[in-house]
This record gives C-alpha cells, structure tokens and sequence, in this order.
C-alpha cells in the first residue's frame, strides 16, 4: 500500500457511496422492498493543486504510478471541520472494545471522556493494517469511563479485533486508484494538473 504525500494536499474532492443494495419491485402494484447488502463502501475523486515539476509534481506522479499496482492511502479531506482531541493522548489510540461485532454499532474504548462524536463525523476502522472509511450515523457523547458505543452509516466490513484502532482525528481512505491516473497535464509554467480517484476494494 501506498502512502501519497501529505502535502500538497488535494484541493477538491468528491466522495460517493458505492451502494450494493437495489430495490425489489413486485407486479401488480406490491409493495416495493429495499435489499441492502453487506459490503457498501466508499470512494473519492480528487484533484490537486497545480504542482511545480521541480519537486511535488514529479513525487506525487511517481507515487501514483506505484499506487497502481499496490493500492493507495490517503488522509480523508476534513476541510473546516475539526475533530478536536479525542484520544486520550498521542500514543494512546482509541480501539475497539470486545471482539465479535458486526452490524452498524461499533463499541470503542479510550476515548477522551466528554468526547462528543457527530452526525456525518468521517472516521476509519484500521483492521490489520487496512483502513475502512465510514461516517457516524448518530450523535453520541462518550462516558466518564473512555467508553462509547457509535452507530455507523455503513454496516461493518469486517469483524473487526478486540484492540483494532479507530481513526477519528485523521480518518483515512485506502483502496486502488481507478480512472486514467497515470495520464497527467504538463502546462507550460511546468506545473502539473493531476486528478484520481481511490476506490475502496472491500
């Protein structure tokens, strides 16, 4: 997997739900009924910046490039929300408290008392080193002891480990690269003008 650069960092972007469900419609004016599916997932369009081929065009082209075949990760634009603290400190990692869970309802642990998570608040699930992006579903203020249990948006992926960490101050999104993303523009002030999208693969 592929960490692209920090910064620059994308300056627009467009997420979507790729949605697994359908919609079962009976003859005769039956009722019609929603199938939803395991394994709805994400994915985001970016474009950066113009960038100097001196330097960041010529690192974020080659990462890219790599990022094809292996996959890439990149931090989930926040734009002007904050997510304030809410580890308990830097190497302390908020995890996921108990194992065996499924469905929309994800129980955590060491987070900063008084937390308050938000509706539409992006987040990412690290399971064994692969990031699943998701949002939070309801607002919920966590406990005096740490503990708090967030609804999802999407139902979980996978089962997730007792002490798999949850990413709330950067969430991440990780998956392979689709589109066009080894063709790139070269002006003539010899910046590049470079746009992808990460799909998440599971």
């Amino acid at each position: 997997m592929i960490d692209l650069p920090a910064t620059p960092a994308p300056n627009g972007a467009t997420p979507r739900v790729l949605d697994f469900g359908g919609f079962l419609e009976a003859p005769g004016g039956a009722e019609t009924q929603r199938v939803n599916q395991l394994g709805n997932r994400y994915a985001v369009m970016f474009t950066m910046p113009p960038l100097p081929n001196a330097r960041e065009g010529r690192i974020w082209v080659n990462r890219l490039l790599k990022a094809m075949q292996d996959g890439a990760r990149l931090a989930y634009p926040l734009l002007d929300f904050n997510p304030g603290t809410p580890n308990l400190s830097d190497s302390s990692p908020i995890t996921v408290d108990g194992a065996g869970q499924a469905g929309r309802l994800l129980a955590v642990q060491n987070v900063q008392p008084s937390y308050a998570f938000l509706e539409g608040q992006p987040i990412s699930l690290e399971i064994a080193g692969q990031h699943y992006l998701d949002f939070v579903a309801e607002p919920v203020i966590v406990g005096a002891n740490g503990k708090a249990t967030i609804t999802l948006t999407q139902m979980l992926r996978k089962p997730p480990n007792a002490g798999a960490v949850l990413h709330v101050a950067k969430p991440m999104i990780e998956g392979f690269l689709m589109g066009d993303p080894v063709s790139w523009e070269i002006a003539l002030q010899r910046n590049f003008a470079i746009s992808f999208e990460i799909r998440e693969s599971r």
